[in-house]
């Protein structure tokens, strides 16, 4: 049973997240079980319902868990470790066996697609079987890019949900296709002085993410009769997918190559999908003279330029760079926009600026597209805006990153010493890390892995005698990245 220890140092967000991590890391909770709703749990151990929220987004930042829609969140998949699996369950633990699914015929549940729903007490022969093929369990995940739950703070954001919420109208239709004119009003205040992109609130489109954005623009690109298109190697993966889905012939590129523009040439490339404000993990950005050289190259072949501005606001120091759309003289780029890396990822909105040559097609086929962003976000974060909180958020974040990035930065090279040397970034959440060893990268990957950290190795970057790889500080609390650290530097110096 959950008891909570209100008189210790640890926060009570802490101690809810550190009792759900153990049981589902010890098989108690199973892949497909369903969480208690954050206000039942919250009313059950006598806690806010921040509190409680608290707890779940970390669960969910670090793989354990996931959210659904107006649905409990669910456990996610989690190869078990081989501890003792608890015999009993009572108080809080009642509530997860509460909550789970009805347990249904296996033929019914696939072809309904919902999870198996097992008893969540595994005797010893399953238990057996499901750890076969396990791995080691990551308790410290260096690899995700996700958003830092330490940098946003909910109680504001909840604020301008019940805002929205006091105008239920609003929330009863589709909306506009175009997206919601409060966000659009805002985001051309934002993007005219944050960004010098050129643009109305008539010429912003908005949607679900970034991948919804992209397959608008295949279909508009296949229309004007565009069929190769290049691709950044560091772009979403997802990205080439929906092109080559759309017929497209992709050519992977390295926009930081000497040999882009000849490239680009050579392929005879109509369209180029890259990311100027950011060049790679660390926050390095494009430079102006490979910007100007692009902007010479699609006017002169008369190319497009998808310019994905994603994490343009994350730079830690001196202003952001100012897009590329807003160089343009010829309109050949079309501007993309998130806020995902600012807030949650989970508030599914993106945004585009597209070119006068391609803005007269969305009109005529305007009614074909149906508005893929939940009406309700958009007008949180209008109002979220309009109130001077985005700016607030990003001020913020940049001073919790910068800050929290050198905290890494100083215990990696007080951890390896003379054996590795650790890079501040320019933006973003990945601290860049040269380690001097006789070891492959397969190798440190697996003893990582196997002391229960994660990283991401960068293959492309090979030297002798030493490995590069990232580390991003997001999804690990300030508290125990030393913990984190120790961890590591244990593994990979063989202590």
């Amino acid at each position: 049973m959950l008891v909570l220890e209100r008189s210790s140092a640890t926060p009570l967000y802490e101690q809810i997240y550190q009792y759900i991590k153990a049981r589902i890391e010890a098989g108690q909770y199973e892949a497909g079980t369903r969480l208690p709703s954050v206000r039942s749990l919250a009313g059950e151990i006598g806690v806010s319902k921040i509190t409680v929220e608290q707890a779940y987004l970390q669960l969910a930042a670090e793989g354990y868990i996931k959210a659904h829609d107006r649905s409990p969140y669910e456990v996610l998949a989690l190869p078990l470790t081989g501890e003792t699996i608890f015999a009993g369950v009572s108080g809080v633990d009642s509530l997860f066996q509460k909550s789970r699914a009805v347990k249904l015929d296996e033929s019914v549940t696939a072809e309904a697609g919902l999870g198996k729903a097992l008893s969540p007490f595994a005797g010893p022969d399953s238990l057996m079987a499901s750890n076969v093929a396990a791995k080691p369990v990551i308790e410290y995940n260096f690899a995700t890019g996700a958003m830092d739950p330490e940098g946003f703070d909910y109680t504001r954001w909840k604020r301008y949900i019940g805002y929205v919420l006091r105008e239920p109208e609003r929330l009863l239709a589709y909306g506009d296709p175009q997206g919601e004119l409060e966000l659009r009003l805002q985001l051309a205040q934002y993007l005219n002085t944050a960004r010098a992109v050129r643009t109305t609130a008539e010429q912003i489109i908005i949607g679900s993410g970034t991948q919804a954005m992209v397959m608008m623009i295949a279909a508009l690109l296949k229309r004007a009769h565009i069929t190769t298109v290049a691709i950044d190697h560091s772009a979403l993966i997802g990205v080439t997918h929906i092109f080559k889905d759309y017929g497209f012939t992709v050519v992977t590129i390295d926009q930081h190559s000497e040999s882009l523009i000849a490239d680009l040439m050579s392929a005879n490339v109509q369209a180029l999908y890259c990311t100027p404000s950011h060049g790679d993990r660390q926050g390095r950005v494009m430079s102006a003279g490979r910007r100007k050289e692009l902007l010479q190259w699609s006017k002169a072949v008369g190319s497009y330029l998808i310019e994905d501005d994603y994490d343009s606001e994350l730079r830690y120091y001196g202003r952001p760079i100012s897009s590329l759309q807003g160089l343009a003289r010829e309109e050949h780029v079309i501007y993309l926009g998130t806020p995902s890396k600012v807030l949650p990822p989970s508030i599914r909105i993106s945004y585009m600026v597209l070119p006068p040559s391609l803005w007269n097609d969305f009109l005529m086929y305007r009614s074909s597209y149906r508005q893929s962003a939940s009406v309700m976000e958009q007008l949180v974060w209008a109002r979220y805006m309009a109130a001077g909180e985005w700016s607030k958020q990003i001020r913020r974040l940049r001073k919790h990153y910068a800050d929290k990035s050198k905290q890494l930065v100083s215990q990696l090279q007080l951890a390896f010493g003379d054996q590795a040397k650790a890079y501040l970034p320019e933006g973003g959440v990945y601290i860049g890390l040269s380690v001097y060893t006789l070891l492959g990268a397969d190798d440190l990957l697996a003893k990582a892995r196997q002391a229960g950290c994660d990283v991401r190795i960068e293959a492309d970057i090979a030297m002798e005698g030493e490995v590069h790889c990232l580390l991003s500080f997001s999804a690990i609390p300030t508290a125990k990245l030393h913990a984190a650290v120790t961890r590591l530097a244990a593994a990979w110096k063989g202590v």
